[in-house]
């Protein structure tokens, strides 16, 4: 064999040694498994995610692989697409909202870490023993608010100082005490409580129903999946009967209601991409402390003020995050 020839040889030889290399280190990335409640167009907080881990270089195909499954508003699929994220032998399993952790939670049998965002209670949830500590497969965020309950009645009454019946409308399946401290914030201001528990959508008719019954002159939303969801409804309900609507998130106030003072989810979601980084550097999430939200908002929807004819001071605007019109 010549020289030429040999180095050839040598060269091929050092050629085919280096496939099974390369398609070792395609199969060697991370996996992640994300459990997404919605579909293949992700809402704004997934998005905000996603978009925080590409910042932190975590790019699907190139330093991680993402396995999604989507539940399209599926409930009772949770469990079962879970399961299959589970299967996959995942690195680590991904997921916003309580009870899409909750349904990996029980899936992985705390043998897989788990990252994500709640906006229930992680300890009334059975997902971790406290925040300092979860002591489970599970950290993240928490959006959960409860105290901040007591400062959104406090602002209702200042925009609508009128206000003399508030009625709650909340999801009593979500791990949350804002209830409690609503009402403790309504007793101080002289504010008269009444509550209308919904479980599935097809309750809200009849708790809105009752709403009027009541009296009520003003509604107050806890926030959660399911109020999430009829939200729009609600606030549609709150302007055809000229009362305000406040709620925590800020979908609340873009989807119609007067204001909504709470978390901004967007912004929390980016912090999980941190989460995600320490555990695949190895990081035990039993070990890594659950936080609270760091940035809080007030939106207002000038639209639905005028449209129920409420005049809102201006050392009120000018305190909002942002103004809707």
């Amino acid at each position: 064999m010549s020289g030429m020839r040999r180095r050839e040889f040598i060269t091929l030889l050092g050629g085919a040694a280096a496939w099974p290399l390369a398609a070792s280190a395609q199969k060697s990335l991370p996996r992640i498994g994300w459990l997404v409640f919605g579909d293949a167009n992700l809402g704004p907080v997934d998005q905000s995610l996603k978009d925080a881990l590409a910042q932190a270089r975590l790019v699907d195909g190139s330093t991680i692989e993402i396995v999604y499954r989507y539940a399209n508003g599926a409930s009772n699929r949770l469990a079962e697409l879970a399961a299959e994220l589970v299967a996959q032998k995942p690195t680590l399993l991904l997921a916003v909202g309580g009870d899409v952790i909750k349904a990996l939670f029980e899936a992985s049998t705390g043998n897989i870490p788990i990252v994500g965002g709640v906006s229930d209670s992680p300890m009334r949830a059975g997902i971790a023993a406290s925040l300092a500590r979860p002591g489970n497969n599970f950290t993240g965020i928490t959006f959960l608010t409860d105290e901040m309950a007591a400062k959104r009645m406090e602002l209702l009454k200042e925009v609508a100082p009128g206000a003399r019946r508030v009625a709650v409308i909340f999801n009593p399946q979500h791990f949350d005490d804002e209830v409690t401290f609503a009402r403790r914030g309504a007793e101080s201001l002289g504010i008269e409580l009444t509550t209308h528990p919904i479980s599935t959508v097809a309750d809200l008719d009849g708790a809105l129903h009752a709403t009027r019954l009541s009296g009520a002159d003003s509604l107050f939303v806890i926030s959660s999946r399911l109020t999430g969801v009829v939200g729009p409804k609600i606030a549609r309900h709150g302007r055809e009967r000229r009362i305000p609507v406040i709620a925590s998130w800020r979908e609340f106030a873009a989807s119609g209601a007067l204001l909504s003072y709470g978390p901004s989810r967007v912004n929390e979601a980016k912090r999980l991409a941190e989460y995600v980084q320490k555990v695949l550097n190895g990081a035990k999430p039993a070990d890594l402390p659950i936080e609270q939200p760091v940035k809080f908002e007030l939106v207002v929807n000038l639209t639905t003020a005028r449209t129920i004819g409420l005049t809102i001071s201006r050392d009120f605007l000018v305190r909002a995050d942002e103004l809707i019109e």
